[in-house]
């Protein structure tokens, strides 16, 4: 299915990292849950992947 069908994250939100505890709070209340997937550096402007998916 994962390869067929686009099977992505739904959607993404782009926040500071100092509200990231109270957005992840306020969605949990609401019984939605979060995932920390990635940040923003300084650097080389390109993307670094670094984990895994399990097919």
């Amino acid at each position: 299915m994962l390869r067929t069908f686009n099977m992505g994250v739904g959607m993404a939100l782009v926040v500071a990292p100092t509200a990231v505890d109270a957005i992840r709070t306020h969605l949990a209340d609401r019984n939605c849950d979060s995932y920390v997937i990635g940040k923003i550096t300084s650097g080389k402007k390109k993307v670094r992947y670094a984990g895994e998916l399990n097919w």
